[in-house]
């Protein structure tokens, strides 16, 4: 899927992941496809409820082994 930014939370525990991922989003502004790239199973299920929570789409989960990409569109 194309993105136009790219957060790594990799080797991030909660609530890290969700309060960088808001961050992210605040900088990049509208309109722009987010990637999120994690490995912390918990934080997956949270930056999904976090961003449904303040209406952006979930656009696209991922599994890949122990990580998992998550796209959303600001």
């Amino acid at each position: 899927m194309d993105y136009d930014v790219e957060l790594d939370v990799r080797r991030m525990t909660c609530p890290m992941p969700v309060l960088k991922t808001r961050k992210k989003i605040k900088e990049i502004g509208n309109n722009k496809v987010l990637k999120i790239i994690g490995d912390f199973q918990p934080a997956k299920k949270n930056i999904q409820e976090f961003l449904k929570k303040e209406g952006y789409p979930v656009l696209k989960v991922e599994d890949i082994g122990k990580e998992y990409i998550i796209y959303t569109k600001t």
